[in-house]
């Protein structure tokens, strides 16, 4: 994590002091600011590889600055609020929030879910690489009505290409590559996000209804990515 730089947005500044402090210690360089608008300047001046983001802040809240954000980078955003409802957590991961943590927080539990998020997509491209060079004759997984290029990522619903997120398109390639396989929704947060989930799963449940609501005929009743209630997930293969 050596030259990682994080991007900490927050207006209390005891709680920008604290999470600023547990950053350093690991070995990050920290940038700050307190209001939406001072965290976009922030974000384009010195291009972090994560933010950190509060909901609730002066000038520009955190779901407009994610936005802003998303508009124009794919950098992981973590959401760090006291707004603990399901649907503040469901609007945070549906615009583009890579994770989503409810204060109070333990300060190491975040530290770890920085890490992991900052791991996750170049591993997740060297090892979907790596599998898409040694199965040369399949770089496609294909099913009825769906496609995913293993070496692009590109994803095609009846022929049209859709744009997902880089989570759920490592949600859709896991659950693709292992048609008709049970995962839970731990199981899921931690290969995806690559930390244990603390048995908060909504992050996954948000992710797969996003990404059902993109590549289903009918969100409602899916073709694709099935529901085993009280067990978990599968991807049925026709």
């Amino acid at each position: 994590m050596k030259n990682t730089t994080i991007l900490v947005v927050e207006d209390d500044l005891q709680i920008l002091e604290l999470i600023s402090l547990y950053l350093l210690n690991s070995g990050f360089s920290v940038v700050k600011a307190v209001d939406g608008v001072t965290a976009l300047q922030v974000f384009e001046r010195e291009a972090p590889q994560l933010v950190l983001l509060d909901i609730n802040l002066p000038e520009m809240n955190g779901f407009d600055l994610c936005n802003e954000i998303r508009s124009v980078s794919n950098t992981p955003i973590i959401i760090i609020s006291c707004n603990s409802e399901t649907e503040d957590i469901m609007r945070g991961l549906e615009i583009g929030a890579d994770d989503y943590v409810t204060k109070p927080f333990d300060p190491n539990v975040l530290v770890a879910r920085v890490k992991a998020n900052l791991r996750r997509a170049p591993l997740f491209r060297r090892q979907a690489a790596a599998e898409s060079a040694v199965v040369e004759t399949k770089p496609m997984l294909r099913f009825d009505g769906l496609e995913i290029d293993l070496s692009s990522f590109d994803v095609y619903v009846n022929g049209r290409q859709v744009s997902l997120s880089a989570k759920e398109t490592q949600l859709l390639t896991l659950l693709a590559s292992n048609p008709n396989r049970i995962f839970t929704a731990e199981d899921l947060y931690s290969r995806v996000w690559g930390v244990d989930s603390n048995s908060d799963t909504r992050t996954v449940i948000v992710h797969i209804s996003s990404l059902r609501k993109k590549i289903e005929p009918d969100p409602a009743s899916p073709k694709y990515i099935q529901n085993l209630r009280g067990i978990g997930y599968k991807f049925q293969a026709r």
